[in-house]
């Protein structure tokens, strides 16, 4: 591979060249750390895909239970619809005290009746209209997954470009080295004459070429994705519907050789906590499930805000993302 080529060749061979070798690492530090942002962008769909999968398994549950009610309620109508035309029927008939109050009765049970399939028909299509939209969100998250991963495997053979870049540069300098140390040693040496002393003038040290800064931006993916994480994160803990569940009283994070950290509860099973983590392919550990992520270069050492949805044990998530992501929403 490019890169294992680059490890064994470029830093034995390009080392004598100073600047030069500064300015290509820092370009390949800029397109490692690009694959890195789009790695860590992947793994940030990934846990809003199991969101909306989580979200639709809850509707599938709750359409199926609307269905069904919706159903019992409908043969309840029809009995109601039956006697209430048998009533009227008796009642017109032969019209006494009796056949009065079972009209009557029979009337209002129809009312409920009618009543309450009109309120589940209405349930059952909000419940309908809110599945059709996961699942349109479903289908447009697998969608953005699938291009990431398409500019992953790009900026892999850019990485790949770059590299062979370098070595090509190490290659041609050494050749070009070995062709002088040739011509030299080939070189016939001119005879030694006895003259004075000459001091030589000292050779004047230029100093290396500085590599090139590069400002960091932050990257808008990220930036759209804090932002629906934390308003995902308010419009739950703002409801005031539903059990306010704390599954976990002492839940701890375990970083890869790190320290084991402690989750503040939020609310509705929502556990937060902030870190400073280590760039690289990272792996969170929170009692035993395991979470694997990838920090970027440019992030090591920075605080990261860890938010651990525990409403479905089954299929927890962990969100993830730098704390200054925070700042530049505000």
């Amino acid at each position: 591979m490019a890169v294992k080529r680059y490890c064994s060749l470029f830093l034995a061979g390009l080392v004598v060249f100073g600047g030069a070798v500064a300015q290509a690492q820092s370009a390949l530090n800029v397109e490692k750390n690009r694959l890195a942002r789009l790695e860590q962008s992947l793994e940030n769909r990934q846990v809003e895909l199991e969101d909306i999968e989580n979200e639709l398994l809850s509707y599938e549950y709750k359409l199926e239970r609307a269905q069904e009610s919706l159903n019992e309620l409908r043969k309840e109508y029809e009995e109601s619809r039956v006697e209430l035309e048998e009533a009227r029927r008796l009642h017109e008939s032969n019209g006494t005290s009796d056949s009065e109050r079972r009209l009557t009765k029979a009337k209002h049970s129809f009312a409920m009746a009618e009543r309450g399939v009109d309120s589940r028909s209405r349930r059952l299509e909000f419940i309908q209209a809110n599945h059709e939209e996961l699942l349109s969100k479903l289908g447009a998250e697998r969608q953005a997954i699938a291009e990431t991963k398409t500019k992953i495997s790009a900026q892999q053979d850019k990485i790949g470009e770059v590299v062979d870049s370098m070595v090509a540069k190490a290659e041609a300098s050494e050749r070009r080295a070995a062709l002088a140390r040739k011509a030299r040693a080939e070189k016939p040496k001119p005879p030694k004459l006895k003259t004075a002393a000459i001091e030589k003038p000292k050779k004047r040290e230029v100093p290396p070429e500085p590599a090139p800064t590069v400002e960091t931006q932050i990257d808008p993916e990220l930036l759209a994705y804090v932002k629906r994480e934390q308003k995902r994160l308010d419009n739950l803990l703002s409801d005031k519907n539903g059990e306010n569940k704390q599954t976990f009283r002492n839940l701890m994070l375990k970083p890869s050789g790190g320290e084991r950290l402690s989750f503040e509860f939020l609310g509705k099973n929502q556990y937060r906590l902030v870190a400073t983590v280590e760039a690289g392919r990272q792996t969170y550990k929170i009692n035993t499930w395991k979470f694997r992520r990838t920090i970027p270069a440019e992030d090591d050492g920075t605080r990261y805000v860890f938010v651990f949805d525990a409403r479905r044990l089954s299929r927890p998530r962990l969100v993830m993302y730098p704390e200054y992501a925070l700042d530049a929403l505000k």
